[in-house]
């Protein structure tokens, strides 16, 4: 028994690490240029053993952008959920983009892919992703809705330019983050600092 947890442990770690590494390629390569050859290759390993942990490059493309999307969705759900079910919509959208931040960051090679494959993948899998990317959106459109039910975004301000807006710059951080010159705690703050000053009903 124990023989075979450790071989099932053995196993899963070289899928999650052929899936880091897949992403880190296809995100540099692009979908069509980049071979199951050449991942097995720079994983080390011979190129008919990918086969037992993905059926074909499709498959693996599928399961990078899937599971890369819900790992960085996952620390946005975490940040907001955290806060607790009284926290105020300013709050959560705060949280939101800390999530959203810190995920991108901590999964780069899989945000990497996100950014340059869409257009390229096989239609299947692309029609998928749109439909997850469409689900994404929803939910910072209702974190939006949310900060303008509690008075703390201005009517005349557009949900989807907003959305279109916040997402466009967030999903930048990886070109231009360097936590050597600052935390992403406070680069979160201060870009939600300024995204209020704009947004905010005028007093009086």
């Amino acid at each position: 028994m124990a023989r075979r947890k450790t071989s099932s442990n053995g196993a899963n770690a070289t899928r999650e690490n052929l899936l880091k590494l897949a992403a880190r390629i296809f995100g540099m390569q692009g979908y069509s240029a980049t071979t199951m050859r050449t991942i097995a290759e720079q994983a080390g390993i011979e190129a008919a053993s990918i086969y037992y942990h993905f059926s074909s490059k499709e498959e693996l493309v599928d399961e990078i952008m899937e599971d890369g999307a819900n790992r960085i969705v996952q620390h946005l759900r975490e940040r907001v959920e955290a806060l607790g079910p009284d926290a105020t919509a300013e709050q959560r959208f705060r949280a939101a983009v800390l999530g959203q931040m810190s995920g991108l960051v901590q999964h780069g090679d899989f945000a990497l892919a996100h950014r340059s494959l869409l257009g390229q993948l096989p239609e299947k899998v692309r029609d998928r992703q749109i439909k997850r990317r469409d689900r994404h959106q929803k939910l910072w459109d209702g974190l939006l809705e949310e900060l303008r039910a509690s008075g703390q975004l201005r009517d005349d301000v557009d949900i989807h330019l907003a959305r279109i807006f916040i997402l466009s710059s967030i999903n930048s951080v990886l070109s231009w983050f360097n936590p050597g010159k600052g935390s992403l705690e406070r680069v979160s703050e201060q870009f939600c600092d300024m995204f209020f000053e704009g947004v905010r009903p005028k007093s009086g």
